[in-house]
């Protein structure tokens, strides 16, 4: 992978690199322009490339849900270099607050539900188990062991209730949430088959819903939904937290692993 001035030399069209926006050990991620679009681009780091995450995956993704107009449009990808630039979605954070904190759990939970209801391309593939399973042969033979069996076993548990799994963001954090007359989501490197549960339980946690709130969010999900209780619910929310811990803590040594290769 040749390194960032260069990536940026390979670009097509004209192109200006602006702000930075955010940085992760996987990815850097800046405003831009391209064409006299306002865009915004991201730059894998060697790290993700260890992950289980599949840009190609991604774009088959995110080009089949194109048409609920819920997520950025891709503008030029080239998965070799591990650069992708989407389109800038105008918006603001979606947060709650007293004034519009019903209409705006029912907007949300209906956005969840329009993902939930679309169905997953064929040849996409399953980014979630995929990543849960190099977790675990990451840190099997680490300190970290006991904590991986805790998370898998939990999941196991939950995942055996019968409820078929759907097209799931699986990413579903404030960061990724905007809106502007309605909900946009953004980040979809995780995106793929996953039981519902879990994208609710996510909303749950970032935004520390009540029961009453849990059933507001719910009631746009869907009018007449009686799969998930509050109970449920807030156990995925324990395998949402405990999933993080696995995910920093097997993000951490990738990283170690890439910096002692290169040195």
């Amino acid at each position: 992978m040749l390194k960032l001035a260069e990536r940026i030399n390979t670009i097509p069209g004209k192109f200006t690199l602006q702000d930075s926006l955010k940085s992760s050990p996987i990815s850097q991620v800046f405003l831009c322009t391209l064409n006299n679009t306002k865009a915004v681009i991201r730059f894998d780091l060697p790290s993700a490339s260890l992950l289980a995450i599949d840009r190609r995956n991604e774009l088959i993704l995110l080009k089949s849900i194109q048409h609920l107009r819920i997520a950025p449009k891709i503008l030029y990808h080239d998965t070799a270099q591990g650069l992708m630039i989407w389109k800038f979605v105008e918006g603001d954070q979606f947060l709650l607050n007293s004034a519009n904190q019903e209409s705006s759990l029912q907007s949300l939970g209906s956005t969840l539900r329009v993902i939930h209801g679309t169905s997953t391309p064929k040849q996409s593939k399953d980014i979630f188990s995929e990543s849960l399973h190099l977790y675990k042969n990451l840190l099997e033979d680490s300190s970290h062991e006991s904590l991986v069996q805790k998370t898998l076993s939990l999941y196991d548990e939950l995942t055996a209730d019968g409820i078929n799994y759907v097209l799931s963001h699986n990413d579903l954090n404030k960061g990724n949430i905007l809106w502007n007359q309605q909900c946009y989501f953004l980040d979809w490197e995780y995106a793929g088959l996953n039981h519902p549960g879990f994208d609710i339980a996510s909303l749950v946690r970032t935004y520390r819903l009540n029961k009453n709130e849990f059933h507001e969010l719910l009631s746009g999900y869907s009018m007449h939904n009686n799969r998930f209780n509050f109970d449920q619910i807030t156990l995925w929310v324990v395998f949402s937290e405990l999933l993080d811990e696995v995910w920093e803590k097997s993000v951490s040594l990738l990283v170690k692993n890439t910096f002692n290769k290169a040195n």
